[in-house]
């Protein structure tokens, strides 16, 4: 199958792009077991699409199920630094959604790109995937102290883009598609 139009669109080199479920980073990792009639596809952000100083997550996936479900997931792999995660994600973002009047994937009026809706069935996604190795729990526990002042980083995301970050410990792992909206 053909990479979708909007890669292209944006200019997302083809050797950036994998159909691939699963990404794995020093033991943390995020995979999405396929089921019939689910399509995925994986790009390759940090180093590939975008390199230089610029803030970047590590990967975004296109996924569309069987029974026509469709998102954007934007994956960051992190030690421990979960603000520094927060602050990635909304960089890519803010390059996904650039000139948000006229893009498509922004506004969704691309046929298949899922726009920012926020319905149940389709829109963007956004996982930090945390360690809890030895040294990661002490600075978890340092972290979990500053809760509260990563929520209105996170309330900003969720109003300006549309997008609930979630945060996971070493892997995410779900079957199929249709499992992201459960």
């Amino acid at each position: 199958m053909a990479v979708p139009e909007w890669f292209k669109a944006l200019d997302i080199p083809d050797a950036c792009v994998e159909k691939r479920s699963a990404c794995k980073e020093n033991q943390r990792s995020f995979s999405i077991r396929p089921t019939s009639g689910d399509e995925i596809w994986r790009i390759k952000v940090d180093g590939c699409w975008v390199s230089g100083a610029q803030k970047r997550v590590d990967y975004i996936f296109w996924v569309q199920s069987k029974s026509g479900k469709r998102a954007i997931i934007l994956v960051e792999l992190k030690g421990s630094n979960y603000g520094k995660a927060l602050d990635q994600i909304e960089s890519t973002l803010r390059l996904l959604c650039k000139h948000s009047s006229t893009n498509f994937v922004h506004t969704g009026k691309h046929q298949i790109s899922p726009g920012h809706d926020g319905t149940a069935d389709k829109g963007v996604q956004a996982y930090v995937v945390l360690s809890t190795g030895r040294q990661a729990s002490k600075t978890a526990t340092r972290r979990g102290r500053k809760i509260p002042q990563r929520l209105s980083r996170l309330e900003r995301i969720r109003l300006g883009y549309g997008v609930r970050v979630q945060p996971k410990t070493n892997r995410m792992f779900v079957r199929g598609v249709d499992a992201l909206w459960k």
